[in-house]
């Protein structure tokens, strides 16, 4: 499992790295969450609001809800295609959850897919190319302040 500057990202999942979503494939249902970078990105969450079970994701990108935090208020954007099969009810009740727990209890929602394996390929995965997505972007967000500069050089380990 990557970690890169204390953010793990498993190496089970494939991430979308321009709306910091995770996709990990259960049973044919992929559940969708929140990474760690994104969540530590975008500050304190205090509300999710997810569009309900059974609603259509015709594009990739298209809402399936929103989130609100301290440094950040917007849309979650689908990193694939089909229908919301179902919303994690404990995350609309506490947000805080996708802080404490993103890979685990802080789920976003699971979705049916339309066109998996298409879907997939454009989504970053294997744990090299985890390590250059996120310590790019933890480079990027130092630069542009969303980070802070001091949080010191990027450390990287690759446990396996």
């Amino acid at each position: 499992m990557p970690k890169v500057d204390r953010l793990h990202l498993p190496d089970d999942r494939y991430y979308d790295p321009q709306e910091h979503l995770w996709v990990k494939i259960e049973d044919g249902i992929a559940r969708v969450g929140l990474d760690q970078l994104g969540s530590r990105a975008a500050g304190t969450i205090s509300h999710v609001d997810l569009h309900r079970a059974g609603k259509r994701i015709a594009r990739i990108g298209a809402a399936f809800g929103t989130l609100e935090a301290n440094k950040f208020v917007g849309a979650l954007r689908a990193p694939i295609r089909g229908a919301i099969v179902e919303v994690n009810p404990r995350v609309l009740d506490d947000p805080r959850l996708v802080h404490q727990d993103p890979y685990g209890e802080g789920w976003l929602v699971r979705i049916a897919p339309s066109s998996l394996d298409e879907d997939l390929a454009r989504l970053v995965h294997g744990a090299a190319a985890i390590v250059r997505y996120v310590t790019e972007k933890i480079a990027e967000y130092k630069s542009r302040g969303i980070l802070p500069e001091d949080a010191g050089p990027t450390e990287v380990v690759v446990l396996h």
